[in-house]
């Protein structure tokens, strides 16, 4: 019933939390705690929610409590985040003890699951359960493997795999398995599994969106905005998850988020390692590279002004001399210039120590002999820099506006 309740919540999200974004749903937090769903407001901030069939009490504390300490211990730290649990009722004193660590309790009336709609949800799932007895034998077998397995992405050659059959009785089941919605698809092809525990109409799946993005092109890894974002660089993430790759591919849309494929010539696809992101590996830009990438298309990092605030957050976490050598193995004048005079300038207001000189000399080394504007969007007149051939045409004001002066 549990699992039930929380997939209704799932489903009801958008319109309970309607200016938040979909994280991640079933995370695993440090120390091997799971929560049930990662949301994101419109301002940066974290929000956590979990859900509860039962009265929340003196056993549902001290679950919460080590919930509380795990989000906590978030690395990299989170710069504001809130823990919300949901639940039919609370104890008094569990109350109490729960609003002095700000956490936020919700009751099922108030986000408006009436006991018409808990039968509902009960009746639902109960036939929701019906089907597993309605699946094929060669159905059953493939659902048992994959919720052994914890499957949560298939195509045909898994069903071939498992039963040793031909390509055309695979795509037979798949298609039988998404109209009995234990598959969802999510592009030609490729279809997420859904365990019998999220089997819900209308869900919120249950993988997070860089699983999708993981098996939807190769080469690849994550870059730009969602990077900047990973590492704190920035506050803000978008809907939009911005993943290099060395092929041409139209963005996806899925579950109210989207994939930017950013083309990359071979010689720039370079600087990436494994990283966990929520209860998944996935390839993820190095910091070092995060920044030069941003820096190489501004645009899919948020523009000049995010650049000026990752790079203010950025630059003292990084390696200098490996941020320079990938600056310069780009072979981008305009990258190197802005890269340079941005630096320069974050220096000049005091808000970042200047790069040892001999790697500041090595990046003049590589300044290109056009003037270029630091915003080619922006009116073609301004200040300019003779060292780094910067036409400043941003205002101070506009270039400092992301950065939260102390």
């Amino acid at each position: 019933m549990e699992r039930a309740l929380e997939a209704f919540v799932s489903r009801e999200i958008p319109t309970i939390f309607r200016k938040y974004s979909i994280v991640a749903v079933n995370e695993i937090l440090p120390g091997r705690i799971r929560v049930d769903f990662h949301l994101r407001h419109q301002d940066g901030t974290d929000v956590f929610v979990e859900v509860s069939a039962r009265k929340i009490g003196r056993t549902k504390l001290s679950q919460i409590l080590n919930m509380y300490a795990a989000i906590s211990n978030i690395e990299p730290p989170l710069r504001k985040f809130e823990l919300i649990v949901v639940g039919p009722d609370v104890t008094p004193s569990v109350k109490t003890e729960l609003e002095k660590l700000q956490v936020k309790l919700l009751t099922y009336e108030q986000i408006g699951i009436t006991g018409q709609k808990l039968r509902e949800v009960q009746e639902q799932e109960r036939r929701r359960r019906l089907e597993v007895q309605q699946l094929s034998p060669d159905e059953a077998r493939l659902v048992a493997r994959w919720e052994s397995e914890k499957k949560a992405m298939v195509r045909a050659s898994d069903v071939q795999e498992a039963l040793d059959c031909t390509v055309d009785y695979a795509y037979f089941l798949l298609h039988n398995l998404e109209r009995k919605r234990w598959l969802e698809r999510v592009t030609r092809g490729l279809y997420q599994f859904i365990p019998l525990s999220y089997g819900y109409p209308e869900r919120i799946p249950p993988s997070n969106s860089f699983v999708i993005g993981a098996v939807l092109i190769e080469p690849y890894y994550f870059s730009y905005y969602t990077s900047n974002s990973h590492y704190g660089f920035t506050t803000q993430m978008p809907f939009t998850l911005f993943m290099a790759t060395t092929k041409k591919k139209p963005g996806i849309e899925w579950a109210g988020g989207a994939f930017k494929f950013v083309t990359l010539s071979k010689r720039k696809f370079f600087g990436y390692r494994r990283e966990k992101v929520f209860d998944a590996e996935v390839n993820m830009a190095e910091p070092e590279k995060s920044l030069v990438d941003s820096f190489d298309k501004p645009r899919y990092a948020g523009g000049m002004e995010q650049l000026v605030r990752i790079t203010w957050r950025g630059l003292p976490r990084v390696k200098k001399e490996k941020l320079v050598e990938y600056a310069v193995r780009m072979s981008s004048h305009a990258l190197i210039q802005r890269l340079g005079f941005i630096i320069d300038f974050l220096v000049k207001e005091e808000l970042v120590k200047p790069l040892p000189r001999n790697l500041r000399d090595k990046m003049l080394g590589h300044v290109g002999k056009a003037a270029i504007y630091l915003d080619s969007r922006k009116p073609r007149t301004g200040e300019f820099s003779k060292e780094w051939r910067i036409i400043n045409n941003v205002p101070r004001e506009q270039l400092l506006s992301e950065i939260e002066i102390r």
